[in-house]
């Protein structure tokens, strides 16, 4: 959950009115893909006009009503008066959320709703459950309110909101108003503070916008609640006007530092957990790891083998087990095999990266497991285009064996393999939203989908008993408050039946041992999440398996039936470990003791137990039409670009939409009469509009510029320009799409290349193929290819002296060379034929690095560039005049090499000498870099460069260049 904010929005509309006709062209980047056409309505409540499309109208009904009653609450509890309805938009399924338009930018799965703050819009997945979906209404409205209730209190006393509030504060509060404190919560908070890893909120730089931060604001609003009282919270919003920053507020509010009460919450974490340590066990000591490398691997399965009938060697082989997992790091999500070799040593490798294909564009890392055949086989869930896939993997090499399309479905998580293999059933939403249980068989080559569940009831996390006669799950259906308990259901038919009596927190990931006697799972009855163990069989009776001090997850039998591989938590990262024991000889356990600290701290002051769907109120009025509502973005200053080749102004930019941001609308206005002419013969007017509400993306503008850049003579010159623009791109996938343009103008005193100015009608076409499937790091691109070709043709209506064509080619590629060093290599060519063939030019800060801008040039270019970059410093902290984290400094290594070929005459070069008339030249440069920054964020960047002219001898002395930019 996050909200967007006003700073990266405005950035997104800049760029948009830099190159209003080149929109759909704008470089490297992952595509936002529009795959559904969808039929969009709305309910009306008095605080909400709540956006759904057709197919998940029943979710969207159940849900208006109480996302009222929390607007409701919020009037009262942020003391607000009434307000505007706010427009909230509902997704059926995380995948449709990742396509809306409503927000720019790509939306990862990590985000789990969102609010933004230009027209205040709150944007709500679901996931299939209802208590989920509560609380994600819940946290992004207090979002919503959070920043109202600031506005209103600085337009009441006249003041300009010259600051938000600290991300903890914001994300605390949504967590504060949202939910209570659960027994998640609580696992998370207790393992970060034994391990060292939570940080007093007043120096957390490391952990923010993490769910540790979201968490420990949390914690400490819930202390300043108890201390103080629930009141005291919200005071801090009614006098936001009293402060020109958060801490002072603080202050005021409190009658003390925020830093001094930072320090007493931190320490009565602190007392709270430390006690933990002598009741709860730390995985590392008590059992046995079986990953040593990243931090976060999830996802374990047991991969089959043949036990002997020795009972010591069916001891050994049965726990040192060969496993399947998902292993995330900072260039992306693999499918690994770990296996033991000779000896006591084990090996780990790579058979499937997500993230970086079409066709296994996601993993859903912590909401999906693989599942292994008795064959050996993997079967996994994997996101292709705009919903889920199943496939079945060769367990040696993760090649494909059989992939299962599924178009009704849109999410599929958690598949088990039937014991003949024949069948696979698995958890799935579906257009509407419900989740469901299904089982999927393809007799004779044709797939068979059969629905084992039909109801609101999130169902989910099936495991198969041994004999194939039952599906164990969990499934919120039965409880009031939507935690989810066991049940098992009949695979030849019947109804779910629970496991046991429903119990204090949830029970779930349910997995059958290989005798079929017993289900492990990972269950939260005890105050955190650790693994218990039950018969099959209907029972009261649960064993405990675990007491760690950490989160455990993900549980999986051994091949004996005598202990578990897990994923266990422990300093905020998560490896393998194993368990051995045997469940007949496990206590019963009849009854658990709370966390202390769950038991100290107060609940927020508000219903948080949501009546489940099929039992709660249904919003009764009539669906409405969308109304698109096309209203102000933004207004600023800026610098837009002339649709055609080059050229711009500088003026004002004005960017409006509609509520679902399918439809854009950019207004340039601007003059340049100070310098040429009249002000009506200076004013520059242009209008783009923007069509994103499907696939196809396309658009089309009008404009009147009077500036352009002349590339041969590195100058803007005067030049006005009429004319009209249409705008295509069309998304493969994630990763490729073509885009296209075309401009037809009017110029007045156009330059041809060859010096002569003439009035010219000019047709510009533009097509070009992009691919990106780069790997991204704190490095910058970690890994993947990024490439783009296009063509060009522009065709002088008039008399043909201004007709030319253009070709451009641009690949890079990127690999990391160890823990630490990525290789990044570019190769880019361009050429340009005909009457007016254009010039290119080599040299300067990025391209030809070393020589001076200009350097090099000719209508056919090509440039080859290596460098290897290594971080030298990471995490570096400095105290002054605030903590506050360094980006990393990294070093590079590098070499280039530029080639032209010129045919054009000396007056057609420019300011460019003789000698650079050359028609065939070649230049090259080799040395290093320190930069600062240089991953997600642009480098500040110093180059030390030796020069070349014949590839054999370089210049004695470097030169340095100065910049700030992204490395390619």
């Amino acid at each position: 959950m996050r909200f967007v904010p006003f700073a990266r929005f405005s950035l997104f509309l800049l760029v948009l009115a830099v190159t209003p006709a080149a929109v759909f062209a704008q470089g490297y980047g992952k595509n936002k893909v529009h795959y559904e056409k969808l039929d969009w309505g709305v309910l009306e409540t008095a605080h909400l006009r709540l956006h759904f499309y057709s197919q998940e109208e029943s979710l969207a009904r159940r849900l208006a009503p109480a996302a009222e009653s929390v607007c409701v609450e919020y009037d009262r509890r942020f003391r607000m008066r009434p307000r505007k309805p706010v427009p909230f938009l509902l997704y059926s399924a995380h995948h449709v959320f990742q396509q809306t338009n409503a927000t720019p930018g790509l939306i990862s799965e990590g985000t789990g709703g969102l609010t933004e703050l230009i027209k205040g819009r709150v944007l709500v997945p679901h996931n299939g459950s209802w208590k989920r979906l509560v609380w994600v209404t819940r946290h992004e409205m207090a979002h919503s309110y959070m920043l109202e209730k600031i506005a209103q209190v600085m337009r009441e006393h006249r003041r300009p909101m010259n600051y938000l509030p600290p991300l903890w504060f914001t994300e605390g509060l949504a967590e504060y108003c949202g939910t209570r404190w659960d027994e998640d919560a609580e696992g998370l908070l207790r393992d970060a503070v034994i391990s060292g890893r939570a940080m007093p909120l007043t120096r957390s730089e490391s952990i923010t916008g993490t769910v540790l931060m979201y968490k420990e604001g949390q914690s400490f609003l819930l202390f300043l609640a108890d201390r103080y009282g629930p009141d005291k919270v919200f005071d801090l919003l009614d006098q936001w006007h009293r402060a020109e920053s958060f801490e002072t507020l603080f202050r005021i509010i409190y009658g003390r530092p925020l830093a001094e009460l930072d320090a007493e919450w931190f320490d009565s974490l602190r007392k709270h957990y430390y006690p933990a340590v002598a009741s709860a066990d730390h995985p590392q000591i008590v059992m046995r790891r079986m990953t040593r490398k990243g931090d976060f691997n999830l996802g374990v399965r047991v991969l089959p083998g043949a036990l002997p009938t020795d009972s010591t060697a069916r001891d050994s082989v049965a726990g040192n087990p060969a496993f399947c997992y998902f292993a995330a790091g900072e260039d992306g999500i693999q499918l690994r095999i770990n296996e033991p070799v000779a000896g006591r040593k084990r090996r780990d490798r790579g058979v499937l990266r997500g993230g970086v294909s079409p066709s296994f564009e996601s993993f859903h890392l912590f909401q999906n497991r693989p599942a292994v055949a008795r064959s050996g086989h993997i079967a996994l869930s994997a996101k292709q285009g705009g919903r889920d896939m199943l496939y079945l993997l060769a367990g040696s090499n993760g090649r494909v064996l059989r992939r299962v399309d599924l178009p009704l479905l849109v999410a599929i998580n958690d598949p088990a393999v039937t014991p003949d293999g024949d069948a696979i059933v698995f958890s799935a939403q579906d257009y509407s939203g419900r989740s469901d249980l299904y089982r999927v068989s393809w007799p004779n080559e044709r797939v068979q989908l059969e629905q084992l569940t039909r109801d609101d009831f999130d169902d989910v996390e099936p495991g198969i008993s041994p004999d194939g006669r039952w599906v164990v799950f969990a499934s919120d259906r039965g409880s009031a408050t939507g935690e989810h308990q066991l049940f098992r259901l009949s695979l030849s038919g019947g109804v779910p039946e629970p496991l046991g009596a429903p119990a204090a927190g949830e029970d779930r990931q349910p997995v059958v041992s290989p005798d079929g006697q017993w289900v492990a799972f990972r269950s939260t009855r005890g105050g955190t999440s650790d693994l218990w163990v039950r018969s099959i069989e209907p029972s009261p009776d649960v064993r405990r398996a675990t007491r760690l001090l950490g989160p455990a997850s993900d549980p999986d039998w051994l091949a004996d039936g005598r202990g578990l591989l897990f994923i266990g938590q422990d300093g905020i990262e998560f490896q393998v470990y194993r368990t051995r024991f045997n469940p007949d000889t496990l206590d019963i356990e009849t009854s658990v003791d709370p966390s202390p600290l769950a038991a100290a701290m107060p609940a927020p002051i508000l219903g948080m137990a949501p009546e489940h769907p099929p039992t709660g109120q249904v919003h009764g009025g009539p669906r409405l039409p969308y109304e698109r509502r096309i209203a102000l973005d933004i207004v600023q200053g800026g610098f837009a670009a002339d649709p055609g080749v080059s050229g711009g102004a500088a003026g004002g930019q004005i960017a409006l939409s509609d509520v679902l941001g399918n439809e854009q609308l950019y207004v340039l206005l601007a003059n340049d009469s100070d310098r040429y002419g009249s002000f009506l013969d200076g004013f520059q007017i242009g209008l783009t509009y923007l069509n994103q509400s499907q696939r196809f993306n396309y658009g089309v503008g009008a404009f009147r510029l009077t500036e352009t850049y002349d590339a041969d003579l590195d100058a803007v010159v005067r030049e006005p320009r009429v004319g009209l623009t249409l705008l295509g791109s069309y998304p493969f996938n994630k990763f490729l799409r073509l885009d296209g343009s075309l401009v037809a103008r009017h110029s007045i005193d156009h330059r041809l290349r060859s010096g002569q100015i003439q009035d010219l009608d000019l047709v510009s076409q533009y097509v070009s193929l992009v691919h990106d499937n780069a790997r991204w790091s704190m490095l910058g691109p970690s890994g993947g290819t990024r490439w783009a070709a296009t063509a060009g043709y522009t065709r002088d209506l008039t008399a043909d002296q201004g007709t030319y064509g253009t070709l451009q080619f641009d690949a890079r590629r990127y690999q990391k060379i160890g823990s630490g060093m990525v290789s990044a290599t570019r190769m880019n060519a361009q050429a340009s034929f005909g009457p007016d063939a254009q010039r290119f030019y080599l040299g300067g800060l990025r391209a030809l690095r070393g020589w001076d801008r200009r350097s090099l040039g000719g209508t056919q270019t090509a440039l080859l560039q290596q460098e290897f970059r290594v971080p030298l410093v990471r995490g570096l902290v400095l105290g002054i005049p605030a903590a506050w984290e360094l980006p990393t400094i990294g070093a590079a290594a590098w070499a280039d090499a530029g080639y032209a070929h010129d045919r054009l005459d000396p007056f057609a070069a420019g300011d460019v000498s003789s000698d650079d008339l050359k028609k065939d030249r070649t230049l090259g440069s080799a040395g290093f870099g320190v930069y600062l920054g240089g991953g997600y964020f642009p480098a500040i960047r110093w180059d030390f460069a030796w020069l070349t002219r014949d590839f054999k001898s370089f210049s004695d002395k470097p030169t340095t260049r100065f910049w700030i930019g992204y490395n390619f």
